[in-house]
């Protein structure tokens, strides 16, 4: 069946409004597409009929054309999935996250999945945006909408993986500008979805199949989670020997063929610490384990332990015992210049120390009030007011790099776990990951 092409005036649904599904409904509505956004987030909802970005922090749409295009019935956004129940256009962009056990957990896609089938007719098109493993939206979301529906995928409807690639918090890079990969489940589904972002993105990649589409964001996960864990391995290796890795970096960086990764107190966010177990199982399945991928996980994860050594030596150096220490953390975000503590290295640090018996332990994040920090069942830390032992920095939020340390009350140490001071001296010393930095005089 040849299903008609991909027109402005076809309404396209989006399920799930976070960092993706809302970029993804301000482009599509811009160019003029009817385009109604669901999510089940009551909050989020009511800030946008409002005509406010809930999630300015990670998306920089200016509120005023989220209302002017909300005000106009450009963008339309519910928490009832049948509002969208007639659109052409179906994409799916919910969250993907893990079972403790690092196996993929994949009950919001099911259930989003399912509720799109039960509204789904002849012509439509449907797109899955979430991170899946090679062969999920075949096999899983596929079988699903054709159960609900009574429809076939590539005969009686379009079915296509698209996987996001949004960089959150990066102000500069719009959804338009990242290029998008495409692959359907035949050629006439890739080709309707290349109609509908051709719209609103520059640069289209189509391959050949909805698993080329789904191994593409593995990939590209994997490998930076793969060299990061190289960068983590081999700063501790620099560490043990007594070399700066960042000296040892910016000379390998002077060859043509060497990328440069750093290291770090710990890999964080929505994709790389997760993404790379949806590559590893689908190997598992296959047959084809990942090996080196797994022990490059296992790299980053023992990050936060090993910055932990890095505060005993600052104790030590400071005549202090561990549990006896007064330590603020710098940072709740799992990267500098967001508000996002998903999966943070900061969490999963404070969360040792406690553990291991320490309980003078404070967080300061400028991103995050003190409700909010506690909220996260953590003590907030006032640098103005309040006075610490030593200070670890666990965010490389752009305003710790200048920060005037010396003003925090009885700061006698810093634990640099973003590597952020390599360029300043001190008057107190400072431990970073794969060096010491020497404090001036």
């Amino acid at each position: 069946m040849i299903l008609k092409d991909v027109a402005p005036e076809d309404r396209v649904c989006i399920v799930g409004i976070g960092y993706v599904g809302l970029s993804l409904a301000y482009e599509a509505a811009r160019v003029g597409f009817h385009v109604i956004g669901v999510d089940t987030s009551a909050e989020k909802i009511k800030c946008l009929k409002e005509g406010r970005n809930p999630l300015e922090h990670l998306v920089g749409i200016p509120h005023s054309e989220i209302k002017s295009l909300v005000d106009s019935g450009t963008l339309e956004v519910s928490q009832d999935m049948r509002t969208g129940a007639d659109a052409r256009v179906k994409i799916v962009c919910v969250p993907t996250p893990m079972f403790i056990d690092r196996r993929p957990d994949l009950t919001m896609i099911k259930e989003a999945t399912s509720l799109i089938g039960q509204s789904l007719s002849v012509g439509d098109i449907v797109v899955n945006e979430s991170t899946v493993a090679p062969g999920m939206t075949r096999n899983i979301i596929g079988r699903i909408l054709e159960r609900e529906s009574g429809l076939f995928a590539g005969r009686d409807f379009a079915l296509v993986a698209s996987p996001e690639r949004i960089d959150p918090g990066n102000m500069s890079l719009t959804l338009a500008d990242i290029p998008k990969v495409i692959g359907g489940i035949d050629r006439n589904s890739t080709e309707l979805a290349r109609q509908f972002y051709s719209h609103f993105v520059k640069q289209l990649f189509l391959v050949s199949s909805l698993e080329a589409a789904e191994a593409t964001k593995m990939l590209e996960n994997s490998y930076r989670a793969l060299n990061i864990g190289l960068a983590n391995e081999f700063a501790r290796f620099c560490d043990a020997i007594g070399i700066d890795v960042f000296e040892v970096i910016s000379g390998a960086a002077t060859k043509w063929s060497f990328h440069p990764h750093y290291p770090g107190m710990g890999v964080g966010g929505p994709c790389v610490p997760k993404d790379p177990y949806y590559l590893i199982s689908a190997g598992e399945e296959s047959g084809t384990p990942f090996n080196t991928l797994w022990n490059a996980m296992l790299s980053n994860e023992r990050m936060p332990y090993f910055t932990y050594g890095l505060l005993k030596k600052a104790c030590a150096s400071i005549n202090k015992e561990a549990v006896e220490t007064r330590v603020a953390i710098f940072g709740l975000s799992y990267k500098g210049g967001v508000k996002d503590s998903r999966d943070s290295p900061s969490i999963v640090f404070n969360q040792i120390l406690e553990r291991d018996g320490m309980k003078n332990v404070k967080v300061y994040d400028p991103m995050f009030s003190s409700e909010e920090v506690k909220q996260l069942g953590l003590t907030p830390f006032d640098p103005v007011r309040e006075s610490c032992d030593i200070i670890v920095i666990a965010t490389n939020h752009p305003q710790f790099a200048n920060y005037e340390y010396e003003r925090v009350g009885s700061l006698k140490a810093i634990v640099d776990g973003r590597n952020i001071l390599a360029a300043r001296h001190l008057s107190v010393p400072v431990f970073g990951v794969g060096r010491y930095v020497i404090p001036g005089p």
